[in-house]
């Protein structure tokens, strides 16, 4: 990854996730291939999101917020990408030990079998054909690269993208909601290129200049009434983006 000229959050390095709990709504299962993924929302829901969380792995803010996609009539599937070896709370501060770590288990050339695997489970052993992409911080990484990679994807909500750079804009094959923090890049240039995509109607931006990196997945502390709300901004966006998305394909 860091040979790619990606940009990492400081944020990323140096705050530590949120103290908080959470109870699931959904279930663990494995696909054949081994992946542990956690899934939620009915399977007579109207479309399937495939959920990449931050660099926290199974923080419970990555449960929550995959639940409320759910809520909102959405099937989720959020594997493990990082197989239980996420970024420990020991190397908070160190960035080199951070991107080793990033580098060893969470590159995508590495997991796009994985991400292939878990689209192939929803769409031949759940039988979808409307798909869909949400990833926080390292996982708007692999959400962006997975549709460079492949276009049957509608849409990709992004949160406070990290570890991603120019290119990850211009490869990207479906409309986005991207939602940057105030410790975020700015990325309007490259948002703009999009909208000047066919897709570009069905885009868009809000940057929360208010809000640290992380504030809708692991470092999101929820049990501030502020940061809460602005966090179901953020996802009340992302789900209006996609009823957008699904209204137009319809």
């Amino acid at each position: 990854m860091e040979s790619e000229n990606v940009t990492l959050a400081s944020a990323c390095c140096n705050r530590p996730p949120a103290v908080i709990e959470y109870t699931p709504k959904g279930e663990m299962f494995h696909l054949k291939n081994g992946l542990r993924c956690y899934i939620t929302g009915s399977k007579d829901s109207k479309a399937a999101i495939i959920h990449s969380y931050d660099i926290f792995n199974y923080h419970p803010n990555a449960f929550h917020a995959a639940d409320i996609f759910a809520d909102a009539g959405f099937r989720v599937i959020m594997p493990d990408m990082f197989r239980d070896h996420p970024v420990r709370m020991e190397m908070m501060g160190d960035r080199q030990k951070i991107m080793d770590r990033l580098n060893a288990v969470g590159t995508f050339d590495n997991l796009y079998d994985d991400y292939k695997a878990v689209k192939e489970y929803l769409v031949k052993d759940e039988g979808f054909d409307k798909l869909l992409l949400a990833g926080h911080c390292w996982g708007s990484c692999m959400s962006m690269r997975f549709s460079a990679h492949d276009a049957d994807f509608l849409g990709a909500a992004l949160f406070h993208p990290s570890l991603v750079n120019s290119a990850d804009f211009y490869n990207i094959q479906c409309p986005v909601i991207l939602q940057p923090s105030m410790e975020d890049p700015d990325w309007s240039v490259e948002y703009k290129a999009i909208t000047e995509k066919p897709f570009g109607k069905l885009c868009y931006y809000q940057r929360f200049d208010d809000m640290y990196h992380g504030w809708t997945s692991g470092r999101g502390e929820w049990y501030d009434p502020y940061i809460k709300k602005r966090a179901d901004e953020a996802f009340a966006n992302a789900i209006r983006g996609f009823n957008r998305i699904l209204d137009a394909r319809s």
